[in-house]
Parts: structure tokens; C-alpha cells; sequence
């Protein structure tokens, strides 16, 4: 038997998330910095200041969308399809013990296996 498996692009996606959270990081710095020069009274560049909040919004809705993707990734990587799963193995076991309990009951008559 040949099984075929996608190919596993974890290292890329780990990759991406590492460098979306870089950036996360120095526009957290870049922030500090900028609230640091108006609670100092320094002349803010309107310019600059929209530039940084802009760039960080887009960065912000990448973040987002990444984490999205990875939680489908892992629902999907543990069967879970929409918004629900299905236990195969615990339906197994359940519909097991009420054949075995039709079994028991039906001793005249065959349950099949």
C-alpha cells in the first residue's frame, strides 16, 4: 500500500509568523518612541505618524489573516471540518458497546459483528 501525503510546508509557514512578529515588534518600538516624543513635548511629523500607523494597520490584517490560516490548518490537521469534528474512534466504541448490549439482549437471534 502507498500512502500519499501532502507536502508539509511547517517550515515556511513557522518562517512567516517569525517574521510577521519582527515587525510586530519594532512597530511596537517605533510606537513607544513616538509616544515618548509627544509626552516630551517634541514636534511629532504628521507624516511620519500617519506612514507608521498605516504600515502597521496592513501589518496588523496580515498577522490576523496568518493566524487565521493557521488555526484552519489545524483544525483541518485533526479533522476538524468547519466548525465541527467528528470522533471516529470514540463512535466506534460507542455503537461497539450497543451491539454488544443487542448481543446480550437478543440471545435467540445473531447480531451481525
Amino acid at each position: 500500500m502507498i500512502l500519499i501525503t501532502p507536502d508539509s510546508d511547517d517550515d515556511s509557514i513557522q518562517h512567516s509568523i517569525e517574521s510577521i512578529a519582527v515587525q510586530l515588534r519594532s512597530f511596537s518600538r517605533d510606537l513607544e518612541d513616538l509616544q515618548t516624543k509627544i509626552s516630551t513635548g517634541d514636534t511629532v511629523n504628521e507624516t511620519d505618524a500617519r506612514k507608521l500607523f498605516s504600515e502597521m494597520r496592513s501589518w496588523l490584517k496580515l498577522a490576523r489573516e496568518a493566524e487565521h490560516a493557521c488555526a484552519e490548518r489545524n483544525k483541518k490537521a485533526i479533522g476538524i471540518v468547519g466548525d465541527y469534528g467528528l470522533d471516529l474512534d470514540a463512535a466506534r466504541d460507542q455503537i461497539g458497546c450497543r451491539l454488544d448490549r443487542l448481543r446480550r439482549c437478543c440471545k435467540e437471534r445473531k447480531v451481525s459483528k
